[in-house]
């Protein structure tokens, strides 16, 4: 019964560090938020996205194509709380607390020995792995935005439970099916990292499997799974072989990189001899190299652990994808887990190495995003390694036993506290601008005077301005979907340059200061502070935005 108590006092933990004041934190909204609840708007508006598609399985949106698996599940939030931050971030931070329980009864599945009695209470490594889930600043960070990445992981939580369960009962394994279904449907990486861990587990767990089909009703339930779920999957398969469905690979991908292209031909042209420049450097060598490093970097300590990501909206200043007092315990658990050698220990070091696959195939690397569902095993393991520390110290050290948990507990919350701290007060002041903040005062400000002029230009400074002013500002569907988007820049991205009054580019003072009768909302474009109306601060009260009226321009 305590051990239950102890569960549920973990799991209202993540939830006290996800859910509170979601539509402040982060400060602002980014424009794949906004997409997000202006397309499910949209739908129940219209039963059309913002381009006009009616319930699409991968909405177009920027031309990056999103899949829909996020969309659907925020749309009832949205019919429900309205368009607004909550109802797009909410349904990413109950999964998130969802996800602590399901990594709890994963983790006593596959460890199902590992507990230890102290002061009457069950402490297993499964509660470790919730505890330690349920404080991972890189599992807090994207629980509490409107991310598909997380809800994806979430999903192969869930479905990698339920397989595991399937020796059990094989009705878990339609379960397990669905769950792997949904989070392809979700998130671009996770079709990547869920086929090659499902590929592992077959061959763990091969023999256990071979006796599964010994039995002609587990057979029976097993192939009936198996179908239902290849047909879920055949509209996904169609998208892979579409122009939409290679278009977001096409842009994020290492290959759309032309820097180790460029590095070889370089390379042979310094060489004297032809065929040795082409047998050592040639586009394949470059861009292995590259795929190398990038997969490489995932694990480097750096970003693990100093300084995290290098993209300003998926770090958190001052701090590490995992907390730094969690690394000799990492590297604890992976001993431990090569020196067991068992089928549990197997999958979970599989996992690990295949999780950041998907995210070294595009060329920003290390990215925190795209490898996010490598902090379950991550975290698994580190429960692995403090788990036996302390078995260890308990059997063989007993006077350093209480010593150990207290100063892990010190350290725990002490890096815990810290990351608040920088999340809450820091994050919000010095990264601002990664979250497009003040926007809403934008579109407020705009909207309210939008009458008194022919023109509004808005700076694209950061990025997708147009579906910021749609949410905000609840912009009729009609509109939008007769608004079209701009050709495709070098990435494979496209935006909406006007949208009735608004124009929205990157500020020319020059050219834009000489309309007339427009209102300039500009960013940190060279105009002119001392010539402005208003400005719109950021939290830490610097200048996001700049105002002016070209009617009182001198």
């Amino acid at each position: 019964m305590k051990d239950k108590i102890l569960l549920v006092a973990i799991i209202l933990l993540a939830l006290a560090l996800r859910v509170p004041w979601l539509d402040k934190f982060p400060a602002g909204l980014n424009a794949d938020e906004a997409a997000i609840g202006y397309n499910d708007y949209s739908l129940l508006a219209t039963g059309l996205d913002e381009h006009g598609a009616p319930w699409p399985l991968a909405f177009r949106s920027f031309d990056d194509y999103k899949p829909g698996g996020y969309f659907y599940l925020v749309l009832p939030f949205v019919a429900t709380l309205g368009l607004n931050i909550w109802a797009v971030r909410l349904p990413s931070a109950l999964l998130g607390v969802l996800s602590v329980y399901f990594v709890y009864l994963l983790v006593n599945k596959l460890f199902p020995k590992h507990s230890s009695a102290k002061s009457r209470i069950t402490f297993g490594i499964g509660h470790l792995a919730a505890l330690l889930l349920a404080i991972s600043p890189w599992h807090i960070h994207y629980s509490r935005g409107g991310w598909e990445a997380n809800v994806a992981s979430v999903f192969m939580i869930i479905g990698l439970y339920f397989l595991v369960r399937t020796f059990e009962k094989t009705k878990y394994f339609l379960f397990s099916v669905l769950s792997f279904v949904f989070s392809l449907y979700t998130y671009h990486s996770l079709r990547i990292v869920v086929p090659l861990v499902f590929i592992c587990f077959l061959a763990i767990y091969f023999e256990e499997i071979k006796k599964l089909f010994k039995d002609t009703q587990k057979t029976r339930q097993i192939i009936i799974s198996a179908v239902i779920g290849i047909l879920s999957l055949l509209p996904l398969l169609l998208q892979f072989t579409s122009a939409e469905g290679r278009s977001r690979f096409s842009g994020v991908s290492v290959f759309a990189d032309t820097g180790p292209l460029w590095e070889a031909l370089e390379l042979r042209r310094a060489d004297n001899s032809d065929l040795r420049a082409k047998f050592l450097h040639n586009r394949y060598v470059t861009y292995s190299y590259r795929f190398a490093k990038n997969y490489l970097s995932h694990f480097s300590p750096r970003f693990l652990f100093i300084t995290g990501d290098e993209i300003a909206r998926n770090k958190v200043p001052g701090m590490g994808q995992l907390y730094l007092w969690a690394a000799p315990f990492l590297l604890l658990g992976i001993c431990f887990l090569i020196g067991k050698n068992d089928q549990s220990s197997k999958l979970i070091l599989a996992w690990l190495f295949i999780s950041p696959i998907a995210a070294a195939l595009t060329f920003q690397s290390p990215h925190a995003l795209r490898s996010q569902n490598m902090v379950y095993p991550l975290i698994i393991i580190t429960a692995v390694g403090l788990y036996q520390s302390a078995v260890f110290l308990k059997k063989k050290l007993k006077l350093f036993f209480i010593g150990f948990l207290l100063l892990a507990t010190f350290l725990g919350g002490y890096e815990l506290a810290r990351y608040l701290h920088e999340y809450y007060v820091h994050y919000p002041k010095e990264l601002a601008y990664a979250w497009q903040y003040g926007f809403d005062q934008v579109s407020d400000y705009a909207n309210k005077r939008l009458d008194q002029y022919d023109h509004v230009i808005i700076s694209d400074r950061y990025d997708q301005p147009y579906i910021l002013i749609a949410f905000f500002q609840k912009l009729s569907p009609a509109i939008m979907q007769k608004t079209p988007l701009t050709p495709r820049d070098q990435f494979g991205f496209s935006t909406v340059r006007d949208l009735g009054k608004y124009q929205f580019h990157r500020i020319d003072w020059g050219v834009d200061s000489q309309s007339p009768n427009t209102l300039i909302i500009a960013a940190d474009e060279g105009a002119p502070d001392d010539q402005a109306i208003d400005k719109i601060l950021d939290p830490a009260g610097k200048t996001m935005y700049r105002i002016f009226d070209t009617n009182k321009l001198k």
